[in-house]
């Protein structure tokens, strides 16, 4: 029945009588005011933030699905999307880390703290970001200029605990020692590295217990401010998305000299030749059989992935793109000398074209190459493509470039195969 009528108040009129044996006439009756309803708490930010991240994060990399990435000033974000680009599966923004990241920043006393996108600059993030069970993210703490070093530790998602590893290994008291730890992210085994002083690499295991560990000459350069490595084994390797499958070697993009000509192809470097530390590394590095490839005549090949173990995707120097037939008996640790051997095209993938290629990514199942490719990098009015790699035809036009993704669009690109830590592939 409505209350308006009689309802509820009524019968509250009605035993409020009864009980102090008053009747309706006998005068006013006080009645008790109702009590206020109890206001919703406001939602905490931290724990929302913390049980976003762990719902979103692990959705987007357990996707099957192409990967892009997208950046603004507010930060960066990542989307999963059905293989037509159509349906975005799931979708994580480094915004919903704001709170946590400035809480972080405060307590170590720093400017401000970062999280690497999922895609990294170029399409490849070297060491994750994420930890392969999806629980923890590799937090770099970054000081004003002229600061105090910069700090590196992981946040536990479940916990919202920062652990910096930095502060740990900081010497406070009479004799002080002080270091600056950049680049962190986590291997596949789920172990965390960074590199320290701008010099050596070490890992962590969840306790926080620091191993330090080499760094492969494979495509090495004297430069220790690059930001980008992966972990192959026990050893940080800089190798962009070309390490063979095997783990044994590397396609280093290099220029080889060919009679009077420099052509662009790759040297086979073995992972095995390292050093402890950036200092170390001899001004002569170890020689690797060079490669050249050769289609009636000599042809541009920047290497950029393993379809398996002998055919090596090259980027044509006309924004083509194909496969070379390599025998990975070619990579040798006894080459003492400069010297190449040439190697044929097995398959053409994309032809030439006067477009701009905005991005290129291998599908999960690295059956067919998906390329965003434009007029002057704009990536309002490019086109996704797909082309296939197991039977090689004219790329197929995809659509547009999703308008969520548009700034800064970057593929998450699948160039490197998982390598086993026993140097085999799974």
């Amino acid at each position: 029945m409505s209350s308006r009528r009689g309802g509820w108040p009524a019968v509250a009129v009605a035993l409020l009588l009864a009980a102090t044996g008053c009747s309706a006439g006998s005068g006013p009756v006080a009645l008790a005011q109702p009590s206020p309803r109890a206001s919703t708490p406001a939602p905490d930010p931290r724990k929302t933030a913390l049980a976003e991240t762990a719902k979103s994060l692990p959705a987007v990399l357990a996707a099957q699905g192409p990967v892009a990435c997208s950046w603004n000033d507010d930060g960066w974000r990542a989307t999963a999307y059905d293989d037509a680009f159509r349906t975005g599966v799931a979708s994580f923004s480094s915004v919903t880390l704001a709170p946590l990241l400035t809480e972080i920043a405060a307590k170590a006393g720093g400017e401000e703290a970062v999280v690497r996108s999922l895609c990294g600059e170029e399409g490849d993030p070297g060491v994750s970001p994420v930890s392969p069970d999806g629980r923890r993210i590799a937090v770099q703490v970054d000081f004003p200029s002229g600061g105090d070093p910069t700090h590196v530790g992981w946040l536990d998602l479940g916990t919202g605990t920062f652990v910096d590893l930095t502060d740990r290994s900081n010497k406070k008291g009479y004799v002080k020692e002080t270091f600056s730890d950049k680049y962190p992210g986590f291997a596949p085994d789920g172990s965390f590295w960074f590199l320290r002083d701008s010099q050596q690499y070490f890992s962590a295991d969840p306790d926080g217990r620091l191993t330090p560990r080499k760094v492969s000459l494979a495509c090495f350069t004297n430069s220790n401010d690059d930001t980008f490595y992966r972990v192959v084994g026990s050893v940080a390797v800089m190798c962009p998305g070309t390490v063979h499958p095997s783990g044994r070697f590397a396609a280093d993009p290099s220029r080889v000299a060919v009679g009077m000509n420099l052509m662009q192809g790759a040297e086979l470097d073995i992972l095995a030749n390292t050093v402890d530390r950036y200092e170390d590394a001899p001004l002569q590095l170890p020689f690797g059989m060079e490669i050249v490839v050769r289609d009636g005549g000599l042809r541009h090949c920047d290497p950029l992935a393993w379809i398996n173990a002998t055919d090596l995707l090259c980027a044509g120097g006309s924004n083509d793109f194909y496969t070379a037939r390599i025998n990975p008996r070619l990579a040798r640790n006894d080459v003492e000398y400069v010297q190449h051997t040439e190697v044929k095209v097995k398959n053409e993938i994309a032809p030439a074209t006067e477009s701009s290629i905005i991005s290129v990514a291998l599908s999960r199942d690295r059956r067919s190459l998906i390329i965003a490719a434009g007029e002057n990098d704009d990536t309002a009015t490019a086109k996704l493509y797909r082309a296939d790699l197991s039977s090689p035809s004219a790329p197929v036009e995809i659509g547009p470039i999703p308008a969520e993704s548009r700034e800064h669009f970057t593929l998450l690109n699948n160039y490197q195969q998982p390598v086993r830590a026993d140097g085999t592939s799974p």
